[in-house]
């Protein structure tokens, strides 16, 4: 049985519209979707942090070229914005303290999307 969502939620961080067409309607797939998606950004999480504690430029582009497909399917727009950020602050060898504020402001943006994924899965 596939049921519909009479109100799209409107979300800062994931295009709900895309999510729900790719789950044409089914509620219990889509909330499947929401958790994939999730699974990845938080694998992204841990790797990403993992590569700006070693400042490995190379680490940190193969955690933002794995998390891509889901980053530009779902227009993931802070993350994605954040992620370029952070390419350009390790890319110009950045003091210490534009990288700690580049690693607090992807924190931000993956709990905040994290935050909303759970909500709308619930």
């Amino acid at each position: 049985m596939i049921n519909t969502m009479p109100n799209m939620i409107k979300s800062r961080n994931i295009n709900m519209d895309k999510v729900h067409e790719m789950s044409e309607g089914d509620l219990e797939f889509q909330k499947e979707l929401l958790q994939a998606i999730a699974s990845s950004v938080e694998e992204l999480k841990d790797r990403y942090t993992e590569a700006m504690v070693q400042r490995d430029e190379d680490l940190l582009h193969q955690a933002r070229h794995k998390v891509r497909p889901t980053v530009t399917i779902f227009e993931l727009r802070n993350l994605s914005q954040v992620l370029d950020e952070g390419k350009q602050v390790i890319r110009h060898d950045e003091s210490e303290d534009k990288v700690n504020d580049h690693h607090d402001q992807f924190l931000k943006a993956i709990d905040e999307l994290l935050r909303e994924i759970y909500e709308m899965s619930n």
